[in-house]
């Protein structure tokens, strides 16, 4: 019973998962498109104001998003990508970096053109302080 109970994959509030959404796919794909950012994110908001008792599981919604509502306008294949953290940086330090070009090829993120610029390397306090290289001036 315990291992049952385990296994099972626990129901979200739809405001809990449209948080969660928007915080780890939606501002690590589009960080470069504030705009976009904010009208997404209010669609969601309405989204889950509209449907307040609506309970489901993260792959529920990951399904219900992906495939039935019609709010992201990022290429399929990148819209379904899970973008880690470390990816997630690689992609702000990337030059010319811009959200609509990107795609997953055989499990690679890179540009429709090819491959993703070289990421400019920035020490570990500049990325945190939000000190831009010398060359981006």
């Amino acid at each position: 019973m315990f291992y049952k109970q385990m296994m099972e994959k626990k129901e979200y509030p739809i405001k809990h998962l449209v948080n969660w959404y928007f915080g780890n796919h939606c501002t690590r794909k589009c960080f470069d498109k504030e705009e976009r950012l904010y009208d997404h994110h209010m669609k969601l908001l309405d989204f889950a104001e509209k449907n307040p008792n609506l309970k489901m599981t993260h792959a529920d919604f990951l399904d219900l998003f992906n495939d039935e509502v019609k709010i992201c306008t990022l290429e399929d294949s990148f819209k379904r990508k899970m973008i880690s953290w470390k990816l997630f940086e690689r992609l702000q330090d990337t030059p010319n970096y811009n959200s609509d070009d990107i795609i997953v090829k055989d499990n690679v993120v890179q540009t429709k053109n090819g491959l993703l610029e070289k990421p400019v390397v920035r020490c570990k306090m500049c990325k945190f302080l939000g000190i831009k290289n010398y060359e981006e001036d």
